[in-house]
Order: C-alpha cells, then structure tokens, then sequence
C-alpha cells in the first residue's frame, strides 16, 4: 500500500465548517487513494442496453 498514489484536498472554510457539522471533527484536508477517488468520482455501473 505505501506504493500507491495519495491525492491530498485542501478544504476550504465552508468545507471544513461542513466536515465539523457533520462528525464532530476537524478536518483540513482529505487524502484519497487514486483508486478510492476514481471510484467515488465514477463508480462502476452495469451498462444497460436497449431492448
């Protein structure tokens, strides 16, 4: 695991307010897994085929 690629999100103010509201906890950044964030940015889906 410590040869994949990370990629680090810097929150903005609002973001970090967001985080806050929702956990509890303060966050200043995300930190992803290419995979992780390529699957959350499109997520496999069956392909459906007209009839």
């Amino acid at each position: 695991m410590s040869d994949q690629k990370h990629i680090r999100l810097e929150l903005t103010e609002e973001q970090k307010a967001q985080v806050k509201a929702a956990t509890g906890k303060d966050a200043r950044a995300l930190e992803l897994g290419v995979q992780e964030l390529e699957e959350r940015i499109a997520p496999m889906q069956p392909i459906h085929r007209g009839n």
